[in-house]
C-alpha cells in the first residue's frame, strides 16, 4: 500500500524554486507568477518562492508538453560510476516538473531506497514479490516526495536469478512492471540496476525506452560499458525487441586531471551519437546531498554539476524544445 510521506522530508524537496524556473525558461521571475496558474489554491508567491509538482504540470502542459510515458534504466557492469546517484537526481527533477515518478530498485544493494531515507519492513514487498503479478505493483509502491514513489529493494532481490530462470520470465518480468506503470497513469519510471549481468539486468534492457550507462575515467568502467553494449545488443536479439535508445553519460568528469581529458576525447570519438555532450563534473555536493536524503535538485546552491545534470535531464526528457 502507498505509504505517506516521511516526517523527516520536508515539502520543500518535493517543490522547485522559481530561481530554477527562471534558469530553464529564461523568463523573469514576475512572468513566471504571472504564467504559473494558480492550483488547489495554492499560489508561488505565497509558498516561499516555490512551485509545487502540480503547478509545474499544469505550467508544462500550457507549454504544449504531453507527458509521453517513458522508462530509463541506469546500467553499467561496473558498479561505482554514479548509477544510483544519476536515477535519484532525475527521478527528483522529474517529480519537480510535474512528471508521475516511480523510481524502481533492482540492486539488491538498495542504494537508491536507503538514499531516500526508505526504511523497509516486513511490510514492504520487492521486485521479487511484484513480477508474477505486476498488477500490484504500485500498491507496493512507497511515497517519498509528492508525485514521486519507489520500489524499494533489499537483499531478498539477491534471489531474482533463482526465479526468473526462463527467458520467457526474463523478457517479461519488467516489461509487465513498465504496462502496469503506465496503465496507473505515471509518466515515467525510473530503474536503478545492479553493476552485474543478472536476470535484472536482461529483463530491464528487453524492456526500456532508453538506457543510460554512466562511465568515469576508470578503466574498468569502460570495460564496464563495451560489455554493456555488447549485452544490450546479443539480449536485444535473443529476444527479438527493439534496442532501448543507448546514452553514455561521463560522471566524475575532472578537468584538472588528463586521464578524464584523454577519456572524455576517446568517448567522442568512439561513440560520438551516444555520448551525452556535456560531462558531469566530479562534486562534494552529491554526497552532501545523498547525507541529507536528497538530491543535488533539492539542496541549495549553483555550481557546475547541478547545471550539467539539468541539461541532461531536460533533453533526456524533451523538454529543452518545450521550455
Amino acid at each position: 500500500m502507498k505509504k505517506s510521506l516521511s516526517d523527516r522530508v520536508t515539502a520543500s524537496y518535493g517543490r522547485m524554486t522559481i530561481n530554477d524556473l527562471r534558469g530553464i525558461t529564461r523568463k523573469s521571475s514576475a512572468e513566471i507568477l504571472e504564467d504559473i496558474a494558480t492550483v488547489n489554491g495554492e499560489n508561488p508567491a505565497f509558498e516561499g518562492r516555490r512551485v509545487s509538482p502540480v503547478q509545474s504540470r499544469s505550467y508544462l502542459k500550457s507549454r504544449g508538453y504531453k507527458f509521453p510515458f517513458k522508462s530509463v534504466a541506469f546500467i553499467n557492469l561496473k558498479g561505482g560510476v554514479g548509477k544510483t546517484v544519476s536515477a535519484i537526481t532525475l527521478s527528483t527533477r522529474a517529480q519537480q516538473l510535474g512528471f508521475q515518478t516511480a523510481l524502481l530498485d533492482l540492486d539488491s544493494q538498495a542504494s537508491s531506497t536507503l538514499a531516500l531515507d526508505c526504511r523497509v519492513s516486513d511490510d514492504n514487498l520487492f521486485f521479487m514479490d511484484t513480477w508474477e503479478d505486476p498488477a500490484g505493483l504500485p500498491e507496493a509502491l512507497v511515497q517519498v516526495r509528492e508525485g514521486l514513489f519507489l520500489l524499494p529493494s533489499s537483499l531478498y532481490n539477491g534471489m531474482l536469478d533463482t526465479v526468473l530462470n526462463t527467458p520467457n520470465r526474463q523478457k517479461k518480468a519488467v516489461s509487465g512492471s513498465l504496462m502496469s506503470l503506465q496503465n496507473n497513469k505515471y509518466d515515467l519510471a525510473v530503474i536503478d540496476c545492479p553493476p552485474s549481468l543478472g536476470t535484472a539486468v536482461i529483463s530491464t534492457i528487453a524492456a526500456v525506452d532508453t538506457v543510460v550507462i554512466p562511465v568515469t575515467s576508470d578503466a574498468f568502467a569502460l570495460h564496464g560499458l563495451e560489455l554493456t553494449l555488447g549485452e544490450i545488443k546479443a539480449i536485444c536479439s535473443s529476444f527479438g525487441v527493439k534496442k532501448p535508445q543507448i546514452k553514455i553519460l561521463f560522471t566524475k568528469f575532472d578537468k584538472r586531471e588528463t586521464l578524464s581529458s584523454k577519456t572524455y576525447e576517446f568517448l567522442i570519438m568512439k561513440y560520438p551519437k551516444m555520448l551525452i555532450p556535456d560531462p558531469i563534473p566530479i562534486s562534494t555536493q552529491f554526497s552532501k546531498a545523498l547525507d541529507q536524503n536528497a538530491s543535488i535538485f533539492e539542496t541549495p546552491g549553483q555550481y557546475p554539476a547541478k547545471k550539467q545534470y539539468d541539461l541532461f535531464i531536460r533533453n533526456l526528457l524533451g523538454l529543452k524544445e518545450i521550455l
